[in-house]
């Protein structure tokens, strides 16, 4: 059903609105953003259940992700010590 020669490339915002749809005459779902939210710049990709192992990957790949920037967050650099500085 992909009907580009090129590809295609769209950054999520944060703040972007988001919803899921379901398909089911197509046996399908689909991640929608709505063109209204984005300044009638939408999308919509439609999944079926052939597309769930590379999904179940991408969630798990977000997951990482987000684990690794939490143990940045959480990070404490040491405080200085107060013996004085070692070049006198």
């Amino acid at each position: 059903m992909l009907r580009t020669w090129t590809d295609t490339h769209y950054k999520l915002d944060n703040e972007d609105w988001l919803y899921i749809a379901t398909h089911e005459e197509q046996i399908s779902a689909s991640l929608v953003c709505p063109g209204y939210a984005r300044d009638g710049e939408g999308f919509s990709i439609h999944f079926t259940p052939a597309h769930l192992e590379i999904l179940e990957h991408l969630v798990g790949a977000l997951r990482i992700i987000k684990a690794q920037q939490e143990t940045m967050l959480d990070y404490r650099y040491p405080e200085p010590t107060s013996t004085g500085h070692l070049i006198r």
